[in-house]
């Protein structure tokens, strides 16, 4: 029954071995609308449950053979008794006897005599108070069940994505394989161009294909640090080198700076670390129509409460010591067609481009930085962003790296 639901009289069980109890609960409760049910000791109360579960019992403590609270203990164990109200009635004002109640699982308890208006206003509100909870607990359950439905809908996305994406670049290898043999034979200027176009739509594609591998990849938890030991300096080389042609087909000039109080022998996953630098410099290239793509790479100097700590963990072992840990702050700007400030916040999401005209004009997943942003929390540090709508970007990351042992010290690890 359903105190709430119109046009349904709420049912009460009154357990209590004594008849003129019983009759006046009775008598109070029908007056106010209510079925009544009787039993006359905890048994009855139980079996009478069963067939029929009330809205609320109202419970006598002492009766002979089971007491209250054993009744109470035993409603609560049958399955439609565990969020039912039970109100212990007792003469026995003592808080032992109260708590004991409670303990039992009793929602409260009122003081005999009883008093017909307090006992009707005492039960209307526990009945309330507990329909509301139950539906609180079913909305907390829909929404359990509907965030582990999305939690496993984005696995199997993932999974799907990392299978279909394994699948197309296996045969995009050969075709770009076989476009560079095309390449290397005599051809015609028309065949020359037709080769050309076909193998730089191919290596756009499969800057796509890569991207939904390295996203889907994140996304499934599958992707796991290297802990490997690297000279930052030939490290930024190499990675610029990556794009100098790109760089000068546009006519745009490539540079980068360390800081001379950066540590550059460095101990962390460079792979991770290349992958986030190449997004950003693609980027910064693909929407730059002159002037300068820099790198600069600093010291954190933020106060290291607002750090985060190697992840040792991601990396398989323990760090050896955290004074070996130093902070770096890599920035890549660049004088390009700039963000506007309401697009800033979205740039990291994953599918999102500043606006539909950006992926019109320039094309891309919109996967890059979303999957820079991964990695670089996956590393232990943040990720951000400044721009001016036509003024060009400052994308900076700050990431903790492992300073690398000095021979004695690996010496002394190996002995």
């Amino acid at each position: 029954m359903n105190l709430l639901t119109p046009g349904r009289a709420p049912c009460a069980l009154v357990t209590d071995d004594d008849i003129i109890i019983r009759m006046f609960a009775r008598e109070s409760l029908e007056q106010a609308g209510w079925m009544v049910m009787e039993a006359e000791n905890g048994i009855e109360a139980c079996e009478l449950f069963e067939k029929c579960p009330p809205d609320v019992v109202l419970l006598d403590v002492m009766m002979p053979g089971m007491d209250g609270f054993a009744t109470c203990a035993a409603l609560r164990r049958l399955p439609a008794g565990e969020h039912t109200p039970i109100l212990i009635m007792t003469g026995l004002d003592d808080f032992e006897s109260i708590t004991k109640a409670y303990d039992a699982g009793a929602t409260d308890f009122i003081i005999k005599p009883l008093n017909a208006m307090l006992l009707t206003h005492r039960i209307r509100y526990m009945v309330r108070a507990s329909q509301v909870l139950r539906e609180l607990r079913e909305s907390q359950a829909t929404l359990t069940q509907a965030r582990d439905a999305a939690i496993e809908g984005a696995r199997v996305k993932s999974e799907f994505l990392a299978t279909m994406s394994h699948e197309i670049r296996t045969p995009m290898n050969g075709g770009l394989g076989m476009t560079d043999w095309l390449l290397d034979t005599p051809l015609t200027a028309e065949q020359l161009d037709c080769a050309q176009t076909i193998r730089s739509s191919g290596d756009a594609l499969m800057v796509i294909i890569n991207d939904i591998l390295d996203f889907s990849k994140i996304e499934s938890g599958k992707l796991s640090l290297e802990l490997l030991d690297f000279d930052l300096s030939p490290f930024i080389d190499r990675v610029l080198a990556l794009f100098g042609e790109r760089a000068k087909r546009k006519g745009l000039v490539l540079t980068s700076r360390i800081s001379q109080d950066v540590p550059t022998a460095l101990c962390g996953d460079p792979a991770s670390l290349q992958q986030i630098l190449s997004n950003l410099l693609a980027n910064a290239i693909k929407f730059s129509d002159h002037g300068t793509v820099s790198v600069l790479v600093e010291l954190d100097q933020r106060p290291p409460e607002q750090r985060l700590e190697f992840p040792a963990t991601r990396y398989g072992e323990l760090p050896a010591q955290q004074d070996r840990v130093t902070h770096l702050r890599f920035s890549v700007s660049d004088n390009g067609i700039g963000i506007a400030p309401s697009a800033v916040s979205k740039l990291f999401q994953p599918f999102v481009q500043a606006d539909g005209s950006t992926t019109r004009k320039y094309g891309g997943t919109g996967l890059g930085l979303a999957i820079c942003k991964q990695l670089v929390e996956l590393m232990g540090g943040h990720i951000g962003a400044e721009s001016e709508l036509g003024s060009g970007s400052v994308f900076r990351f700050t990431v903790p790296l492992q300073q690398q042992l000095l021979n004695n010290d690996k010496a002394n690890q190996t002995t």
